[in-house]
């Protein structure tokens, strides 16, 4: 059991409640209600009153204020208590204590470790980073010690000037910091406020203090018991170490007894504090502003009064600051009620008067969004009161007092000035700025020019869901609050796609296929390399749920539940099922019968036993449901958990049609997350993610006993559970994710599929394909009965052998002949007496070809003239692929009657699309010189919709072929990094981008490449989600060569010696006695030729003493046939 580190207890006193932003607009007209009821609000109330504000604003426009209350709304709507309203911070800090205290009668074997991500290998290019930070502070006795305090994700300390981090108060029940404060006279005591002041992803518990640099904390008089719901700046005088303010909610709270008791009897009790500073030479004047008030005290805080005349009547938020280059100016900023830049104002008489230094009729709007009451910041520097920074969306400065302002970063560019989008915090330390953003901590030393990111080391991300895959932990794939999608390979972190990264999923087949969401399922994210890149996106059908529910199974189909259920089909998601009243919240499928879907609409419970093509409503429950497992050897056994404090966590044996077993004794007044059962047990044990950690059941306990020995309190988002490695993987909001070993137990009888293995896609029979299969139990296994199904023909044979314990074999599958197209095939185990079959089965998809002849031209006009197609990874759902066959009779792109290949005929193509079009296979083995060539004009968007050529020799990997240095080639080398994150998102960085109507042929030798028995080429369209043009025409397809092999005589007939030779080289044949020749060197020039031979004695010499040294082929032709031979002259 975890020690907690502070005292003391307090133990069911229910005060406040967790609530959003007071100062976000939706939120007045709640204010107003509240302030004429006794009644706490309720979680609908705000969520009704968010929806009204919301029926006239687009939520798509960058820092509207949207996607901070969504977040909000995602991560407190499991906490709702059956009255409707939130928990108070008391009721969820003493929930902790009591559940972190218990006794247990079973040994917690869990032992948790951190996998970050701490860094990520894409980090000098990606505009997205680790997590938010909302406090900062320098020590003020040593320069080099660093504090850093992040809303869900606890306060951290750097004693190397931000190099490395420790996290300290993770045993803490609440780890939402909001403000640090160091005493000037012993840097070990430290004061922290807590909760998020900005977001609200934790509530306030108070201010907690440390008397050993952060050690050990100890609440103070400002507890559960009495705190406000919101705290931010904290500061300790730096005359008097025991007198400490705090701005809050409810005004600003001082002690003068090292935080023992606190009142805010000061005139500011019910006031919404946003900002406090001291005057740098007198710390008895202190300023503090609300959304529209500007106020003074000039006692130490004992009272305040109104003061700050020239600052504007009305406001919806204000920030201010101060600077030791100035003590008697104070400077505010001031957001209009449009959210709005209203203006920057300055008093040098230390706030009895201010002027404006510019406002949004002389400067225009500097904020660049429109969520000032999310994150709004300003710092003036500490040696020049004349520098000035201003954040919002990004950060702006001024060098001439705030008469005027330049912004100097961009936050979708990852530059020298980068600091992530939106602002929460900017502060100056001994000359330096620091900045807290929604991407973590950032500092600069050349006022703003450039930014180091600190943030490596903090592992403080806050993940919505994660994915592993089956086959190893070693690969993850997640999204991430404010920081997109990250995944986890060769044990690195990368980032792989934008926006809010929501669900994800790995393909249990193919586990370099990561799939993730972004919000409310707006963009789906493939990446065909385990995150190391975003390979193709996948416009949404509708709009979903905020974390739009992703699923893939066991047969490597992807599903999403929306207002319907969708499947993915090659880059289009297509609707199988009926339409349902509102968004899914929870997909689930049967790992061992794809067929069985279960989708959660909030608290109605659907299932499907024909793959989503029909469902029937099978229950309703107390409130929504969370998430659904199916127990991996049973399918009738159903787990269920429920939202709220004293949600449920609910057993099914009937397959959902009832669920009478309640498992929820032992979890009551915690969060139910999410559910997960461990197959290949026995005892089949449960693990339950809430929000104080993790929980785990098994049958022979009966009991639910805590799983957190190392883990941080903090609310679990996700689990998953990988048994090759025998470890559990539990996403975080606010400390990443980590890790556990658990429990496994071994059996008497039991084999696992591993993989298939040899399965390289070519043209014709594929052969050499095995099925890799491993003894997991303590039996040897002597015989095992294969079925495949390949392309839904089934067939099957025995395999009899000795697999000792513990070890693998591979098991021969026969040849297969496929069709051209995509082919499927799943390979199935059968014995016995193996224990569990939840393991038992592989499934493929891979593509097939036909055969190409070098030299023989494509023109389409032949109805057997047939390419194959593939859209994305290919279309599961049977569909023809994008590029289309036929006459193009666009107005920019025409073929003139002949027939061509066309990303669309008539028109313009469709947005958001990646498809191939796949050549033939060629076997260059006999051809020398082999040159690319075809005909084509485009008209792409230029530098966001591309057009390229890939090649592969072996059916898996692809390459871009050629430079755009290379002649008769590309026309553009332009990548994102080099367009400095502007466009070219899709640019493999060789392409054809812009518009050339003109069809003409384009050509590229293939001699570098070797010369391979099987290459293939695939023609890349690649479209961006906006601006559609006609697109691209191809036609006239050949690969040119020098044909090396024999037609029709034996090769036997002719020989030539020697070979290599100086200078003569004799021809000797059997059979050949008049034929025509000709010489080429190695470029296809002829150097030599004669006509009509005649050979005496079946001997005839060719004289190459004028020819310098170098490779040659000598190509002969008869009426026998035409035969080359290559002719090495030294």
């Amino acid at each position: 059991m975890k020690k907690l580190l502070l005292i003391p207890i307090f133990l069911y006193s229910l005060t406040f409640q967790a609530q959003f932003n007071e100062d976000a607009p939706w939120i007045e007209s709640i204010n107003t209600k509240r302030a004429k009821s006794s009644n706490p609000v309720t979680f609908k109330e705000i969520i009704t009153a968010f929806d009204s504000y919301w029926e006239t604003r687009d939520p798509n426009v960058r820092g509207s204020g949207y996607k901070p209350f969504k977040r909000w709304e995602n991560h407190w709507k499991n906490y709702v208590k059956e009255d409707g309203t939130l928990p108070s911070a008391a009721e969820i800090w003493n929930t902790t204590l009591e559940a972190k205290q218990a006794k247990s009668s079973l040994a917690d074997l869990s032992n948790w470790i951190s996998l970050g991500p701490s860094d990520f290998a894409n980090r000098s290019t990606s505009y997205l980073n680790i997590g938010r930070v909302n406090a900062i502070i320098v020590d003020p006795n040593n320069s080099n010690t660093y504090y850093s305090g992040a809303p869900a994700g606890g306060i951290w300390k750097s004693t190397d000037s931000g190099a490395t981090w420790i996290p300290l108060g993770d045993n803490l029940p609440q780890i939402g910091v909001s403000g640090i404060a160091i005493d000037f006279n012993n840097s070990n005591i430290i004061y922290v406020a807590t909760g998020d002041d900005d977001g609200g992803d934790t509530s306030s518990v108070g201010v907690l203090k440390s008397i050993d640099g952060g050690l050990t904390w100890n609440t103070t008089g400002l507890n559960t018991t009495n705190s406000p719901t919101s705290m931010n700046d904290i500061y300790i005088s730096p005359s008097d170490s025991n007198t400490i303010w705090v701005a809050t909610n409810n005004g600003v709270y001082k002690t003068i007894d090292g935080g023992t008791t606190w009142t805010n009897t000061n005139n500011t009790g019910g006031l919404n504090i946003k900002d406090i500073k001291l005057k740098p030479s007198n710390p008895n004047i202190i300023y503090a502003v609300t959304t529209n008030s500007f106020y003074t005290s000039n006692n130490g805080g004992t009272s305040f009064g109104l003061s700050g005349s020239g600052l504007p009547a009305s406001s919806s938020r204000l920030v201010l600051d101060v600077t030791p280059a100035n003590p008697n100016a104070v400077f505010v900023l001031s957001a209009d009620n449009s959210n709005e830049f209203q203006g920057l104002y300055k008093s040098v008489n230390s706030g009895s008067s201010f002027t404006s230094q510019s406002t949004k009729a002389t400067i225009g709007n500097i904020f660049g969004s429109t969520q000032t009451w999310y994150d709004m910041a300003l710092a003036v520097s500490d040696t020049n009161e004349n520098e000035i920074y201003t954040g919002v969306l990004d950060i702006n400065k001024s060098t001439n007092g705030g008469s005027s302002f330049s912004k100097i970063n961009t936050w979708y560019i990852r530059d020298a000035s980068y600091t992530h989008a939106d602002i929460h915090l900017l502060r100056f330390f001994y000359g330096t700025l620091f900045a807290g953003t929604d991407g973590g901590f950032f500092k600069s030393t050349d006022k703003g020019n450039s930014f180091s990111d600190l943030t490596t080391g903090m592992e403080i991300s806050q993940f919505y869901r994660i994915s592993v895959s089956k086959k190893t932990s070693g690969k993850i794939a997640g999204g991430l609050q404010d920081n997109g999608g990250f995944g986890f390979a060769n044990n690195q972190w990368i980032n792989y796609h934008g926006g809010d990264g929501m669900d994800a999923a790995i393909d249990p087949n193919n586990d370099n296929l990561y799939y993730g969401f972004m919000q409310r399922g707006e963009t789906l994210f493939i990446s065909s390399d385990s995150g190391q890149g975003n390979n193709i996106t996948v416009s949404s059908p509708e709009s979903g749920a905020w974390v739009t529910p992703l699923a893939i199974n066991s047969e490597s189909e992807v599903y999403a539940g929306y207002n319907s259920l969708y499947k993915l089909c090659g880059t289009n998601w297509e609707s199988i099922s009926p339409t349902f009243d509102s968004s899914a919240k929870v997909l689930e499928i049967d790992d061992n019968n794809p067929d069985i879907i279960f989708v959660a609409f909030g608290n109605i419970l659907w299932k499907s036993i024909d793959r989503g093509i029909s469902f029937s409503e099978i229950g309703s429950f107390s409130s929504d449901i969370t998430s659904v497992e199916i127990n991996h050897n049973n399918s009738d056994v159903i787990y269920l958990t429920t939202s709220g404090i004293n949600g449920k966590v609910l057993k099914s044996n009937d397959g959902g049609l009832t669920f009478p077993v309640d498992l929820s004794k032992g979890v009551t007044r915690v969060t139910k997350n999410i559910i997960k059962h461990q197959d290949l047990h026995s005892q089949n044990p449960l693990y339950l993610g809430t929000n104080i950690g993790v929980y785990r059941y098994d049958d022979s306990t009966g009991a639910w006993e805590l799983f957190d020995n190392n883990l941080p309190n903090v609310p679990i988002t996700d689990l998953e559970i990988n048994l090759a490695d025998g470890n559990i993987t539990a996403g975080t909001y606010g400390r990443g994710v980590w890790r556990s070993a658990i429990q496994t137990e071994t059996v008497s009888n039991e084999i696992a599929f591993e993989s298939i293995e040899g399965l390289t896609p070519s043209c014709g029979n594929i052969s050499g394909l095995q099925a890799k299969v491993k003894n997991g139990g303590s039996n040897p296994v002597n015989s095992i009965n294969i079925e495949y199904v390949f392309n839904g023909i089934s067939n099957n044979f025995n395999w009899t052998g000795t697999l000792a314990t513990g070890t693998s074999a591979l098991i021969d599958i026969p040849t297969l002949t496929p069709t051209t197209g995509l082919q499927k095939l799943k390979v199935i185990l059968n014995s016995a007496t193996d224990t569990y079959i939840s393991n038992n089965s592989a499934t493929k998809y891979f593509s097939s070809n036909s055969a190409g002849t070098a030299n023989n031209i494509n023109d389409f006009e032949d109805v057997n003239d047939e390419l194959l197609v593939i859209d994305g990874l290919g279309d599961l759902c049977g569909n023809s692929g994008y590029w289309e066959k036929g006459i193009a009779t666009g107005l920019i792109l025409n073929s003139s009657g002949n027939n061509v290949y066309a990303t669309n005929l008539a028109g313009e193509y469709a947005p958001d699309t990646k498809s191939f079009l796949i050549s033939p296979c060629y076997d260059l083995s006999q051809t020398t010189n082999p040159v690319l060539k075809f005909d084509m004009a485009y008209d792409l968007e230029e530098n966001w919709d591309v057009f390229y050529v890939e090649y592969s020799t072996d059916g898996s990997n692809w390459n871009v072929l050629g430079t755009s240095n290379d002649t008769n080639w590309y026309n553009s080398d332009r990548t994102l990094a080099s367009s400095g994150g502007t466009d070219c998102y899709n640019c493999p960085g060789a392409q054809w981008t812009g518009t050339n109507s003109n069809l003409k042929e384009y050509s590229h030798e293939l001699s570098s490449i070797g010369n391979p028995t099987n290459i293939t080429f695939r023609f890349v369209f690649h479209s961006d989600p906006a601006v559609e043009q006609e697109g691209v025409i191809i036609d006239n397809l050949i690969v040119e060569g020098t044909t090396l092999s024999s037609e029709s005589f034996d090769k036997t007939d002719i020989a030539i010696y020697p070979n290599p030779s100086k200078n003569i080289f004799n021809l000797k044949t059997k059979s050949i006695y008049n034929f025509d020749f000709n010489v080429t060197d190695i470029t296809g020039k002829i150097v030599m030729q004669k006509r009509n031979v005649e050979i005496q004695g079946s001997q005839y010499q060719i004289d190459m003493t004028a020819f310098t040294s170098g490779i040659y082929f000598l190509n002969i032709r008869s009426n026998g046939g035409t035969l080359s031979k290559k002719l090495v002259l030294n």
